[in-house]
């Protein structure tokens, strides 16, 4: 007989789909609009608007799949974060192929770098010139947003599934809404997000934390920026922009 009752673990896990799904659409959706990067960051002038176009899209990011999930869990489900994976303490620690991970990333991305369809969307700094600045201001700007991004995807959704279902039940959950967020960058990200999303979220269930996570997506796009930075045609450390 199928049990319809209810229990506050269901509202706590439609809660984080919800929020997922709707936080993910307004980062989106004000990551692409153009106009406002000149119009919120008119303190630097002549930082090129390239530059902060990127910076804007990251710090959407950092807002609506950080902060205001973390605030949600804080004053919704009056949790402490480290119930979601905000904690600095191992449960256990990862797994000894886990290390293996960072140098398959660095082949991987040293090879597929000089794609056409990598170089199309890679380094997301569409400038010419690139200094050890802009580099350091990039690769900052990187990690604090994977960091809120991994909060929302291996820590709200997958701990609020975990109240309802089983781990690899709620990993699928994940994994299929982490690859739709992939989308609109085209099959090959949102295929490899399936593979990329299991690991993660069993790295954060064994550890008890994302922080294996954020190791891993940050290495993977560090790294890809600047060996497509590396092998862009028209990109370069100090390079000059041709006039």
């Amino acid at each position: 007989m199928v049990d319809f009752a209810w229990i506050p673990e269901h509202t706590r896990f439609i809660l984080a789909v919800i929020w997922s799904v709707a936080g993910f659409a307004c980062y989106y959706f004000l990551s692409r609009n153009d106009s406002l990067p000149g119009r919120f960051w008119k303190i630097n002038p002549g930082l090129d608007i390239r530059i902060k176009q990127v910076l804007l899209q990251r710090t959407w990011g950092l807002l609506f799949l950080g902060i205001l999930p973390a605030g949600f869990i804080v004053l919704q489900f009056r949790e402490p974060l480290t119930d979601y994976g905000l904690g600095f303490s191992f449960q256990a620690p990862p797994p000894w192929w886990s290390y293996l991970l960072i140098p398959a990333i660095l082949v991987a991305g040293y090879f597929s770098a000089s794609t056409s369809g990598n170089l199309a969307l890679y380094p997301q700094m569409r400038i010419k010139t690139w200094t050890p600045g802009i580099l350091a201001l990039s690769g900052i700007s990187w990690i604090v947003f994977l960091i809120a991004y991994e909060f929302l995807f291996r820590g709200l959704l997958l701990y609020a599934s975990l109240t309802v279902m089983q781990p690899w039940t709620a990993i699928a959950v994940n994994c299929t809404l982490y690859a739709f967020a992939h989308f609109y960058k085209g099959p090959g990200e949102t295929f490899g997000a399936i593979p990329l999303g299991i690991i993660l979220c069993y790295l954060t269930l064994v550890t008890g934390n994302i922080w294996s996570a954020v190791v891993v997506h940050s290495v993977m796009a560090l790294s890809n920026e600047w060996f497509s930075l590396n092998a862009h045609p028209e990109m370069g450390l100090g390079r000059k922009e041709s006039r």
